[in-house]
């Protein structure tokens, strides 16, 4: 396939400049014919003014590099082969990507090569603005001098996105990590940058660096920092509206005060901090994956899409973390994955709310010994008045069918009407006792409920889908359609 692409780019390109493909040969109207038509008034027809066609070469310089820059970068090289002409048009190409995901680790024969396109490309572009450049490689510590070369170019050509991934298949168990040269960046080069990914890099920013004025996004994988420079950092990038960060390793808190008002994306997984907190107003989306620890983000009214994924917790202490950090949540999708639960919070008297969750995705692991309390989810469903679309996606492995015939029942609940509710979506149904439970309270509490779907397991359809319908038929509303798969 990759190989058919290549000759269809240049199957494409010299056809273009022989002037053999017109605008009618890819439907683009009068853009590329150069065709010009005057109105065409009291239903007269179009007046073709002239019919002129126009090769490639024929485009100013600037459309060329446009077109050539929405090819891969080895494909723009290899029209050079095409006419005497373009031999050197690659060079003006704005985007650079050099990727050595296939090479061995350790071949030095492969590194030695992959350097050496690299430097004879930067070469040949010198001079060029370049808006982005990406380069993928394992990295070496005695190869830091060619890094800090590259990272020279993109501080000379004005780049705009640049991205650095170091990463090596061995990454996991080394310490050393790429310094990121901060001296070779001027402030006109700085102030260029908008989107920057390192990966296996260390950042020591010097003292007092203010930052980077105009970056938006920035991606952190497997980068090695200090507390104090990545809140300073945070701190003085102003403009920053995506922050991703990947395996890195504070053991301290996150903590950034300065508020970021252009921050609309968070994404932060597998990192060790103590703490996460952030001044976001705008905040519109959020995701975390990994294990429970405080997220304040109080301010962040405007926060739509939240995901959390924890490794292991007490359903009733995640949850409570949850209420006090993302209050104003309004999509949120909650999974642990080793989960514990207690019995407790089956009343009324929690105070704080969750005033904007509208869609709650529940992804619930249920070992056998907490059978008995699937009933407790109820207060995390209580804390959601203006809830409208429910899911709850049970992965109990080992739970069966009338598993547990103790535990509270839906009779020893308080009375509490999910008004908004208007559908509820269950997957992994065995049929336990503390699943129909549940779902049998929230049908006898949500009046406005219009749809209510159940999948069974497999090999339990037949008993556990009877019990359900069963027990459905006789306490959901005629208006409800309700399905048992």
């Amino acid at each position: 396939m990759g190989e058919w692409l290549s000759l269809a780019s240049l199957t494409f390109l010299s056809w273009l400049r022989a002037g053999l493909l017109t605008s009618a040969s890819f439907g683009m109207g009068n853009y590329l014919t150069g065709k010009r038509t005057a109105a065409a008034p009291n239903n007269i027809k179009e007046k073709t003014i002239c019919n002129r066609e126009i090769k490639f070469e024929d485009l100013p310089e600037g459309v060329q590099c446009t077109i050539l820059s929405k090819l891969p970068l080895k494909e723009v090289v290899r029209t050079s082969v095409l006419s005497s002409e373009w031999r050197y048009l690659w060079v003006h190409c704005p985007k650079l990507c050099f990727n050595s995901a296939d090479q061995v680790s350790g071949c030095k024969r492969c590194i030695k090569k992959f350097i050496d396109n690299v430097n004879t490309v930067l070469h040949k572009c010198s001079g060029e603005v370049v808006e982005e450049l990406k380069v993928k490689f394992g990295f070496d510590s005695t190869l830091a001098d060619q890094v800090d070369s590259w990272i020279s170019f993109a501080a000379s050509s004005r780049t705009k996105v640049l991205a650095l991934d170091l990463e090596s298949i061995d990454s996991w168990t080394r310490e050393d990590r790429y310094i990121f040269p901060f001296q070779l960046l001027n402030n006109e080069s700085i102030s260029c940058l908008q989107s920057i990914e390192l990966s296996f890099i260390s950042l020591k920013p010097p003292f007092q660096f203010r930052g980077f004025p105009n970056l938006r996004k920035l991606h952190l994988s497997l980068v090695h920092v200090t507390r104090k420079d990545l809140q300073d950092t945070l701190s003085s990038c102003c403009k920053i509206e995506c922050l991703s960060m990947d395996r890195c390793h504070l053991g301290d808190e996150l903590k950034v005060d300065t508020p970021l008002f252009h921050l609309l994306h968070l994404r932060i997984v597998r990192c060790e901090f103590t703490k996460i907190e952030f001044h976001a107003v705008n905040l519109h989306t959020f995701t975390y994956r990994g294990p429970l620890r405080p997220i304040v983000l109080n301010s962040s009214r405007k926060l739509n899409d939240v995901t959390i994924s924890l490794y292991k917790a007490t359903f009733q202490h995640a949850f409570a973390s949850l209420l006090n950090g993302l209050p104003s949540v309004k999509h949120l999708t909650f999974h642990i994955i080793f989960l514990q639960m207690e019995m407790q919070g089956l009343s009324n008297s929690n105070p704080y709310k969750f005033s904007r969750l509208r869609n709650l995705q529940l992804h619930m692991n249920i070992a056998r010994e907490d059978a008995d309390k699937i009933l407790c989810l109820v207060s995390f469903l209580r804390a959601t008045p203006l809830i409208e679309i429910l899911e709850v996606h049970f992965g109990c492995t080992d739970l069966w069918f009338a598993d547990v015939a103790v535990g509270p029942t839906r009779q020893n609940l308080q009375r509490y009407e999910y008004t908004h509710l208007k559908s509820m979506n269950i997957t992994g149904y065995k049929g336990a006792r503390g699943q129909l439970e549940f779902i049998l309270h929230v049908v006898e509490n949500a009046p406005a409920l219009e749809a209510l779907t159940v999948y069974t397991t497999r090999g339990l359809q037949e008993h556990a889908g009877q019990v359900a319908k069963c027990c459905l038929s006789q306490k959901h509303s005629p208006t409800l359609k309700f399905c048992v798969v």
